[in-house]
């Protein structure tokens, strides 16, 4: 009867994937999108790549309606994304940019020197005779990228390109993006999860937060070049309370670790000679570097420490703050 109900009178829902978002990039600048899953980023790169059109407003790429989809534009735009391959996959890498050159009338001596510069920088000569569903996903990424970027786009919308990635596969994907940004004067939009590929390569960095944009400016802007973080692993287990009252921070300042004793099995697994020693709380303190030593010596005077260090605060830990914000607000 349900099922009924909704099929004659159903109900209808209505979500924002973008509210109130405005904001001018630069030419030849590398951009980074952030957002937790769902907060966006597809959705405004789908929009700025013609993709489809915004319900209201206005999107301007190029001084141009992307949406219109005009010969034009999409001369000079290109579209990646990491989860969705865009080559031909029973199609050899050399096959497929061949019909891509026939596509964008790509003149056959410069399309030569673009390709043998390409797979030089992302070393996959001696893969261009490969089908590309043979290819591993970074190699395939590699390839993608190339079939991008053949036409010399003014712009690249890049969506996860990291993603499945491998560490060496990243590290040189990123490498070439920076170079291509710097010689090409490429205007690049990135959106990424890995906080190494914004932190590397980004300039600007955008926030998205359910569709709303909740920062603009530059990473380091972020971390706060002066604030470091103090781990302190202590014998005793104070409350949150407590140690705001010790070290007379607010409690936003500290963050308590737990570590339980299955946790401690595993890590000595397998080493049946050496007993397994409980493990300790640690505790977090988000403080400027001049706060330490008083920091540390009000902890001294109070509680006993087994180890400590510090760390500078890192984007990540920035990012996963915002995002846990976000879910707890839901």
């Amino acid at each position: 009867m349900g099922s009924l109900g909704l099929l004659l009178k159903p109900e209808i829902q209505t979500h924002n994937a973008l509210t109130d978002v405005s904001f001018e990039i630069e030419a030849g600048s590398f951009t980074g999108l952030i957002g937790a899953n769902g907060a966006g980023k597809t959705t405004l790169l789908k929009i700025l790549s013609g993709l489809i059109p915004p319900s209201s407003g206005e999107a301007l790429v190029l001084d141009e309606n992307p949406f219109k989809r005009s010969m034009s534009f999409r001369r000079q735009i290109s579209l990646v994304m990491g989860q969705k391959a865009q080559l031909w996959w029973d199609l050899p890498a050399v096959d497929a940019f061949d019909l891509l050159q026939a596509i964008f009338e790509i003149p056959k001596k410069t399309y030569q020197e673009r390709l043998t510069t390409l797979t030089e920088l992302l070393d996959v000569t001696r893969l261009l005779n490969t089908q590309i569903r043979r290819l591993s996903l970074g190699e395939r990424m590699k390839m993608e990228l190339i079939g991008a970027l053949l036409h010399w786009p003014k712009i690249i919308f890049l969506d996860e390109p990291t993603i499945g990635l491998d560490i060496l596969a990243a590290h040189k994907l990123r490498e070439f993006l920076k170079v291509f940004n710097h010689k090409e004067k490429a205007t690049i939009i990135l959106t990424s999860h890995n906080m190494d590929d914004i932190e590397r390569l980004c300039s600007r960095v955008i926030i998205l937060r359910a569709g709303k944009t909740i920062y603009d400016g530059t990473p380091t802007g972020l971390t706060n070049e002066g604030e470091r973080r103090l781990r302190v692993r202590l014998m005793q287990t104070p409350t949150l309370a407590e140690l705001c009252q010790i070290t007379g921070l607010p409690a936003e300042r500290i963050e308590l670790q737990k570590i339980g004793n299955e946790e401690a099995s595993e890590k000595n697994e397998g080493e049946s000679e050496t007993p397994i020693q409980p493990t300790h709380d640690s505790v977090l303190f988000s403080i400027g570097q001049e706060q330490i030593v008083g920091v540390l010596q009000a902890l001294m005077g109070r509680v006993q420490i087994i180890d400590m260090g510090i760390e500078q605060q890192s984007l990540e830990h920035v990012i996963q703050k915002l995002y846990s914000e976000e879910r707890a607000s839901v």
